[in-house]
């Protein structure tokens, strides 16, 4: 009787400050990088964090979700690219890279890196088929990928 009159944070091994920091990153990072163009959006990190979640199935998936939706809409990217870039790749590239890397760091490394140059080709291909400019193609770029690169590893 006494568990069901409390809040029960521990359904999944994460606490309440952990929960309120998860979501609190979620609402405002994207608004921080859509002020400031230095900050990466880390739209590989996410999709990395979204693919590990669908395949343990847990309900934390929907923070991923939501902070791709809330980047997509900020940045005025096209909406639901970045989630449809990566349902991609967990359907047809995941299980086959899963089956040929082992080593988890390198499984990361290389799912980061797809994920980010789908995701800015299919951006290239948006901008030519419907001649507009949502990102200019320079060193930022690169930067980007390379800070979401190094942080998935660190984490």
């Amino acid at each position: 009787m006494h568990k069901y009159n409390r809040f029960d944070d521990d359904e999944e091994g994460i606490g309440f400050l952990k929960k309120t920091a998860l979501i609190l990153f979620v609402a405002l990072y994207p608004l921080v990088v859509s002020m400031y163009p230095m900050i990466p959006p880390f739209i590989g990190l996410a999709g990395y964090v979204l693919i590990l979640h669908i395949e343990k199935e847990k309900t934390y998936m929907i923070a991923p979700l939501f902070y791709l939706l809330n980047l997509d809409l900020n940045l005025s990217l096209p909406l639901f690219l970045s989630i449809f870039i990566i349902i991609f790749v967990y359907m047809f590239i995941y299980m086959p890279l899963k089956r040929l890397i082992r080593c988890k760091v390198c499984l990361l490394f290389a799912l980061i890196v797809i994920i980010d140059f789908l995701y800015y080709i299919s951006l290239f291909f948006y901008d030519f088929i419907f001649t507009t400019t949502t990102v200019l193609a320079d060193m930022l770029l690169v930067y980007y990928i390379v800070i979401d690169i190094l942080l998935g590893v660190l984490l």
